[in-house]
């Protein structure tokens, strides 16, 4: 049984993306060592991400594997949008957290890319057994939030504090 994983970066306000889902301000940074997160990133095995991450991977990097790391990953997309699946990417409308449910029951971890739109009802299910937050030292002021609102609180436990280059990560496992 494999963990769910969300992996990924904010700026020190907690916004993942500018409000018209520009990431400039991150993948601009210097010093970032080239393996940065190598290692989480090889166990993943799937990925759950909305459209606007998987068209902005798409647009960015638009002939390599969304994970260099373990390029047999497969990515499940969600949007209502009809799009034909592809054999590392399936499309879906279904429900994210019957999604995540059903690939935690496989082998290798599963890796939550994205926003509030994915994490959120995930949180909300405890879904979530770690969080791998990489902190930019930039404040953006406004943008895309990386966490929505939760009717519940969720604990975590900090387990590891690391830095790489100008980001510092914490990586955090679901608590009691």
């Amino acid at each position: 049984m494999g963990k769910i994983q969300f992996y990924g970066a904010t700026s020190l306000d907690g916004y993942l993306a500018t409000t018209d889902n520009n990431i400039d301000w991150l993948t601009g940074l210097n010093g970032i060592p080239a393996d940065v997160g190598a290692q989480t990133l090889s166990q993943m095995t799937s990925a759950i991400m909305g459209r606007v991450t998987y068209d902005y991977v798409a647009q960015f990097a638009p002939n390599a594997p969304f994970n260099p790391q373990n390029p047999q990953m497969h990515s499940y997309v969600m949007t209502h949008a009809t799009r034909e699946d592809t054999p590392q990417v399936t499309f879906t409308a279904g429900s994210v957290t019957e999604l995540a449910s059903h690939l935690r029951l496989n082998p290798g971890n599963v890796w939550v890319v994205g926003g509030q739109q994915i994490l959120t009802p995930l949180l909300e299910a405890d879904l979530i057994d770690e969080l791998y937050l990489q902190v930019a030292p930039i404040v953006l002021g406004q943008g895309k939030r990386l966490f929505g609102d939760l009717t519940t609180t969720h604990k975590f436990e900090l387990t590891a504090v690391h830095q790489y280059g100008p980001l510092s990560e914490m990586v955090f496992r679901q608590g009691n």
